[in-house]
């Protein structure tokens, strides 16, 4: 399986990156192809602006370069892993800015007529400094879970979405020694799902 790692975390020495490193030697350990795109390495911009809004009326949709860019590097992997801090419930303004202006209409969504995205599986993985019974009795997890995989992944047409919370990443050893680890196993595992 050919599989993309969109990252979004400014700094090349945290958990983020850690547990992007451990997962992405899972997948290379098990057969998979694997390329990372960095949105902060790349300085993709975050910002819909016009040129990037559907036109209604059009029966085919132009985009800018920089977004038909992102959207051929899609369609060149099976899956597509999103890896990242969980800010406020939800991913970074980055990672929410390229899913705007790539996941737009006709390619990921076009309210029930064909798209061109051709991704078959999605797996969102995300740092939380939450503990997971904070998560928990905050309804948090479901909410994630209900976001990630039906509200974006699942309206885009992705039916194998999957998230994945490591929570409690302020303790250094929950991080080292589990978080580290099963980051590892979720890659090396990650066509079993």
């Amino acid at each position: 399986m050919k599989v993309l790692i969109i990252l979004a975390h400014p700094r090349d020495n945290s958990l983020v990156y850690s547990i992007k490193n451990e997962f992405e030697k899972g997948l290379k350990d098990s057969g998979h192809e694997v390329n990372t795109l960095d949105l902060y390495k790349i300085g993709f911009d975050p910002v819909l602006r016009g040129q990037d809004e559907p036109k209604w009326s059009e029966e085919t949709q132009v985009y800018t370069e920089e977004v038909h860019k992102e959207m051929e590097r899609i369609n060149e992997h099976d899956a597509v892993v999103f890896a990242f801090p969980l800010y406020w419930s939800s991913m970074p303004a980055i990672m929410k800015g390229y899913i705007d202006r790539v996941w737009n209409y006709q390619f990921a969504h076009a309210y029930g007529q064909p798209i061109t995205m051709k991704l078959d599986k999605v797996f969102w993985m995300a740092t939380t400094g939450a503990t997971e019974s904070n998560l928990t009795r905050r309804k948090i997890i479901d909410f994630v879970g209900h976001y990630f995989n039906v509200i974006i992944a699942d309206y885009c047409g992705v039916k194998n979405s999957k998230v994945k919370l490591f929570h409690d990443t302020r303790s250094k050893e929950l991080a080292t020694e589990k978080h580290i680890p099963e980051a590892y196993q979720q890659g090396l595992n990650f066509d079993k799902w």
